[in-house]
């Protein structure tokens, strides 16, 4: 067995190979891989790929995101876990293990876990750098019933009520679609604009912003990233996307990024992710004050692109949906993990819901 890592040339060099092409299984995209490279906060020498072979069959791989963090108003790099996967014929051996020594050695206490398997917990925990899982809390509303897909999904015993629960759906949801008819038009106090120039005055305001609220550091250049280089491509599954384990194509997969100005000056940042339907709230950078324009944006994008989930762990754009009037089904409250390293004293409060791979997945 072999384990090669790889650094931006180096994965670069491997995704042009005739090795990469041929094996059955990757260890990561194309696209994705390009998202790496090109990632602003990872250097000429991090190693962002380690990748176990066999034969030139693919055994497991673990790879990390840099990037950085302000703690006491000290600028430190970190390394997000970004992906973990062990041949499940192997999963009871030393592999798992093997792949995560290099990676603690390169990374030591600057490495961070989240957005992981409930599964791997014990695993993380055990190699002995991490304090306690600690935990985030937000919220999500479904907002129309797509019980004829998730329950026969989830319960594959009852999947010969899947056209019950498909007529269930129609019902519940035409009973939504007809109150909507009586909801009243949504208003905004601001100019809104999706055509952002990330530029000194934009990088002034995240900067501002994240020293007041005491938030991960974020720059201009992060977001152009993120909106030029998905891991998730738009369109349906091709062979090319089934020899990879995780998710590389998905048929919706979509950014909006929009900014709020009053006065002619940039009052809030808003980045929203929909997948499938479903919107998430990956970042927001907004002051009280316009919590209102901010909910109303959504609500407005949940009507117009008749979404079916919404979730959100900014506090206060969760009570506004609450009392905006608004029908959804239930609401409920859901928690995101972050395992964090023993020496730094980092709470899960700086990170938004997009910081690590999150905005990504």
């Amino acid at each position: 067995m072999q384990i090669k890592s790889y650094n931006r040339a180096e994965l670069q060099k491997f995704i042009n190979s005739d090795f990469y092409k041929n094996l059955n299984q990757i260890p990561i995209s194309r696209h994705r891989a390009i998202a790496h490279i090109q990632n602003p906060d990872a250097d000429e020498n991090d190693i962002l790929l380690w990748a176990a072979y066999e034969n030139e069959q693919l055994l497991g791989y673990v790879g990390v995101l840099p990037g950085y963090i302000n703690t006491n108003q000290v600028r430190e790099k970190i390394f997000w876990v970004s992906t973990f996967w062990v041949n499940e014929n192997l999963r009871n051996g030393n592999l798992a293990s093997m792949l995560f020594f290099p990676l603690i050695k390169q990374c030591g206490d600057k490495l961070l876990i989240s957005n992981f398997l409930p599964s791997l917990e014990k695993m993380y925990q055990s190699l002995g750098v991490f304090r306690p899982t600690l935990y985030k809390f937000g919220s999500r509303f479904y907002l129309r019933s797509c019980f004829g897909d998730i329950l026969p999904t989830r319960f594959p015993k009852i999947r010969f009520l899947k056209p019950l629960f498909r007529a269930s759906d129609f019902v519940i949801n035409s009973l939504l679609s007809i109150k909507k008819i009586f909801y009243k038009p949504i208003k905004f106090h601001s100019e809104i604009a999706s055509d952002i120039n990330f530029d000194e005055d934009f990088q002034d305001f995240i900067n501002a912003f994240y020293k007041k609220n005491n938030f991960a550091e974020r720059f201009s250049e992060h977001f152009e990233w993120i909106l030029k280089y998905p891991w998730i491509l738009q369109g349906k599954q091709d062979s090319e996307s089934k020899r990879y384990y995780f998710s590389s194509k998905s048929e919706q997969f979509e950014y909006d990024s929009t900014a709020f100005f009053r006065s002619g000056k940039l009052n809030a940042f808003l980045l929203l992710k929909t997948k499938n339907r479903n919107l998430t709230v990956s970042y927001v950078f907004a002051d009280d004050d316009m919590m209102d324009d901010v909910s109303a944006y959504i609500l407005k994008k949940i009507s117009d692109e008749n979404l079916i989930l919404l979730t959100i762990f900014d506090e206060r754009i969760v009570n506004k949906i609450r009392k905006s009037g608004m029908r959804y089904i239930f609401e409920r409250r859901c928690k995101r993990a972050y395992i964090l390293p023993k020496t730094q004293n980092i709470a899960p409060d700086i990170f938004q819901e997009g910081d690590g791979d999150y905005v990504f997945t």
